[in-house]
């Protein structure tokens, strides 16, 4: 039978559960090295040959229960100046093209800012067409992004 220390499983359960190294290490209080450390040996004494495969295996072995959904809360990490300006100056539904001349830069860099910004805002779990609408929603009510012009201009 496999043996995991409490650590590795703890840290095996916050993989599991999406967490990023960095997210782990500071919720658990430990560096970012001790946590790969610990996923690291979680791996090999399961023989896996990545961290999603060392979950499928514990969870295989009954190690871990299945993996249960993250919950939808507040931001991980809060949206970077550009993140949120790309946001801001997309706001409105315009194209990509529209806002990358507005910002003076390429389709592909708006595109990479937007996706970016909507796994930090925790939308991408929705269909493509209604991320950024939700992005702008969420960044406005956490104050990411100023109100809505129209609102602005009442």
């Amino acid at each position: 039978m496999i043996q995991l220390t409490a650590r590795e499983l703890e840290v095996l359960q916050l993989i599991a559960n999406g967490f990023t190294h960095a997210e782990i290490a500071e919720r658990l209080q430990l560096t970012e090295r001790a946590v790969g450390n610990a996923a690291d040996r979680a791996r090999m004494r399961l023989g896996a040959h990545s961290a999603p495969h060392a979950v499928l295996l514990a969870v295989r072995a009954g190690i871990l229960e299945g993996r249960p959904k993250r919950r939808p809360g507040p931001a991980r990490q809060p949206l970077t100046a550009r993140q949120a300006e790309v946001l801001d100056a997309a706001s409105d539904g315009a194209s990509l093209s529209t806002v990358a001349q507005r910002l003076g830069t390429t389709t592909q860099q708006i595109s990479a800012r937007l996706s970016e910004g909507y796994l930090r805002l925790g939308v991408t779990h929705l269909p493509r067409d209604q991320r950024r609408a939700a992005a702008v929603d969420v960044a406005r009510r956490r104050g990411l992004i100023p109100a809505d012009r129209q609102e602005q201009a009442a």
